[in-house]
């Protein structure tokens, strides 16, 4: 059949028979197989056709979902930087303010868990992982580390706030002003009587200024005495914290009461020659659990 020969005519109006072709029937038979191929092969690959548009959509998405993975890492990172560069000024701020004070912070236990980062999550701060959910997870535990460290900055910044407090209250309370400007005509110690040839020990120093000086508290805490007593004359005494007590003594009058609380630098007297004198001047004695020492370990301004 397919060596069989097929005459074609072409007829052409009122010129009867124009053309006649003869064709080879495995000619006719080639177009018909080919039609049938690309046929089948169109049903074949239908389905992956159909389902085309869905593939190009979830390509969108997967495109879409890399880049919020993308975004949400480059934001942790950055969160993380801040972080860290806040938990290392805070770190340098509790060191200066430790030497300030002399406090030692590695005397105290650090929370559990809360240390120097390991060599590989201290590089994680500044490295891009290729699979990005190691990096938001590592991003994660670095975020969580500077969180603890955070906290124990803060614990060790309360610490030294109270230390600084204790500090403040303690040199408030020292007696480190002198009480009056002016020069001292007797120091501590053993010396010759102002009255007579014999020796005696001066418990204070004689400090030298015109009548009706100011005299001012040396430093905070409260009035215990303002009376007259033999050799002192008119006298202030003032009972500070750390088993220290101050004495004013030949004053010309008090602007205190006993029991008031003085702050470190506040009118407490004048200067005057009441009791047992050569003249005008302070005697300003300084006693540490009862023992007089010298004023000048205290008369620092």
């Amino acid at each position: 059949m397919l060596k069989s020969g097929y005459q074609i005519f072409i007829f052409q109006s009122g010129k009867g028979v124009r053309r006649l072709v003869t064709v080879r029937g495995w000619l006719l038979a080639l177009p018909l197989c080919a039609l049938a191929a690309l046929a089948a092969v169109n049903v074949t690959l239908w389905k992956y056709y159909a389902g085309h548009e869905e593939l190009l959509r979830q390509k969108e998405e997967r495109r879409g979902a890399l880049a919020e993975q993308k975004s949400v890492s480059l934001r942790l990172k950055e969160r993380m930087e801040r972080v860290e560069s806040e938990v290392t000024r805070i770190g340098s701020f509790n060191k200066k303010l430790g030497i300030m004070v002399a406090f030692n912070p590695a005397k105290d236990a650090s929370p559990a868990g809360v240390g120097a980062p390991g060599p590989d999550l201290a590089a994680s701060s500044g490295l891009y992982f290729s699979r990005q959910g190691a990096l938001v997870r590592k991003m994660n535990e670095f975020i969580e580390y500077l969180g603890q460290e955070i906290a124990l900055q803060e614990v060790l910044q309360q610490r030294l706030r109270n230390t600084l407090r204790e500090k403040k209250l303690e040199f408030e309370a020292r007696p480190s002003l002198w009480p009056m400007r002016g020069y001292i005509t007797s120091g501590f110690g053993p010396r010759r009587s102002p009255f007579g040839r014999r020796a005696d020990f001066h418990n204070g120093v004689d400090i030298k200024a015109p009548h009706g000086s100011p005299i001012h508290a040396p430093g905070a805490g409260r009035v215990t005495d303002v009376d007259y007593q033999s050799g002192y004359g008119l006298r202030v005494v003032i009972v500070h914290d750390f088993g220290i007590s101050t004495l004013y003594g030949h004053l010309k009058s008090a602007v205190v009461t006993p029991g008031q609380e003085v702050r470190r630098g506040q009118l407490i007297a004048y200067s005057g020659n009441s009791g047992r004198t050569t003249g005008t001047h302070l005697h300003y004695e300084v006693q540490v659990n009862g023992e007089p020492v010298n004023p000048l370990r205290f008369m620092l301004d």
